[in-house]
């Protein structure tokens, strides 16, 4: 990277974290309430539910009757020549549906409706989790982007101090050299956590479906962890696998319904030309079963049965396993974010005031002085991503307890 394009690009670092001090945040709440409004996974998800509730009352619909009309017997030659003998017919027919067909497909339509709303209550979780882990990595970059434009300016003034007392003779130039380096790595740093700053404000924004260009995470307290459900309690997830089960199950009904002929029944009035005379009639039609009895979908139905439910027994498993591991990971994270918001970082800030002091008397060293102030950043950044961790923790156990 050149020279002007690193400096445009802390400039541009500094600018954004001023502006985003006067930005309006967004609370965790807020984030929440707004994606619901705008978000196009959750129109999508609806939408299908819709569609499938549309189905479903279509799937109860009988079969229309049918309207026919023959002519017979005209244009023909010797007595049927012309409309002599003409003989026309106006039937009506209708197609009775046998082996509970009619019941068999709402089945299917009701079960795959009730999916398709599991699918949107789970994009639903899905996506306050996603904008709950999207709220705090912004509130952490926010942080980090801070940590490290106020490590620049302590870098600047170590510099500074550093070559004034290398001009004084009291150190040698290897020192301020060493100064110079940290200032370095501080712009450096800078420029990295303003990158992911960036990358972390249009992720919440995508998810929430926000415009503004300086969208920032408000500070907001701990939130407690969710109680647990009981033990056998059934999950998002599980009801998930348990509808796509039942709709598997009734998809073989169907295949061994459309296994049964339908039988067409007519009926009709035909007016003979000659004499004007007029007879009833009435048919029958059914399909000879002998060559396709649909076997093949029967079988194919029932496999897909089979791998529902063995889909059912790993999700069960999957989701057990989900809950076990969020609910040690958010215990981990809470006692690791205790231990280091504790004295921790009050004490590391008395340390680098102290080594400051004594720097500038002449007591310590500069590598003192850089091992107190490396110590309270890392104490620091060891709280950001305590913080981060938690929340995570803490998203994926609210996900895995959706229901």
């Amino acid at each position: 990277m050149s020279s002007k394009l690193r400096a445009a690009l802390l400039s541009g670092a500094l600018i954004g974290l001023a502006q985003a001090a006067y930005a309006e945040p967004i609370s965790l709440a807020e984030a929440l309430s707004q994606a619901t409004q705008g978000s196009p996974s959750l129109a999508e998800a609806k939408a299908r539910a819709d569609a499938a509730e549309a189905r479903a009352r279509q799937a109860g619909v009988s079969p229309n009757p049918e309207l026919s009309l023959e002519i017979e017997n005209f244009a023909g030659t010797g007595a049927f020549e012309g409309l002599r003998s003409t003989e026309a017919t106006l039937a009506i027919s209708q197609r009775l549906e046998l082996g509970g067909k009619r019941s068999a497909r709402v089945g299917v339509a009701k079960a795959e409706r009730d999916f398709a709303f599991l699918t949107y209550k789970a994009a639903i979780a899905d996506l306050d989790r996603d904008i709950r882990i999207a709220h705090a990595g912004l509130r952490a970059a926010e942080d980090r982007a801070l940590l490290a434009r106020d490590n620049v300016g302590a870098a600047q003034e170590l510099a500074r101090t550093a070559a004034l007392l290398v001009d004084a003779g009291r150190d040698p130039p290897l020192r301020q050299l060493r100064a110079e380096a940290e200032l370095a790595e501080a712009k450096a740093d800078q420029a990295r956590t303003f990158s992911e700053l960036l990358t972390a404000r249009r992720l919440l924004a995508d998810l929430i479906g926000s415009s503004d260009p300086e969208l920032t995470a408000s500070e907001t307290g701990l939130e407690d962890a969710p109680v647990s459900p009981p033990p056998d309690t059934v999950t998002l997830d599980e009801q998930l696998k348990v509808a796509e089960r039942d709709a598997a199950k009734a998809r073989i009904k169907v295949a061994k319904a459309d296994a049964v002929p339908d039988i067409t029944a007519s009926g009709g009035v035909r007016r003979f030309e000659d004499g004007n005379d007029m007879a009833l009639v009435a048919g029958i039609s059914i399909p000879l079963p002998f060559r396709d009895r649909n076997r093949g979908n029967i079988e194919a139905a029932q496999s897909d049965s089979i791998a529902a439910e063995s889909a059912l027994v790993v999700a069960q498993r999957d989701a057990a396993r989900a809950r076990y591991d969020a609910r040690m990971m958010l215990g981990a994270a809470e006692v690791r974010y205790e231990a280091l918001a504790g004295p921790g970082i009050a004490q590391a800030e008395e340390a680098l005031r102290l080594a400051r002091l004594g720097y500038n008397a002449g007591k310590f060293s500069l590598l003192e002085l850089l091992d107190a102030q490396n110590a309270l950043n890392a104490a620091k950044l060891n709280l950001i991503e305590a913080r981060f961790d938690r929340a995570r923790a803490l998203a994926a156990l609210i996900r895995a307890n959706a229901q």
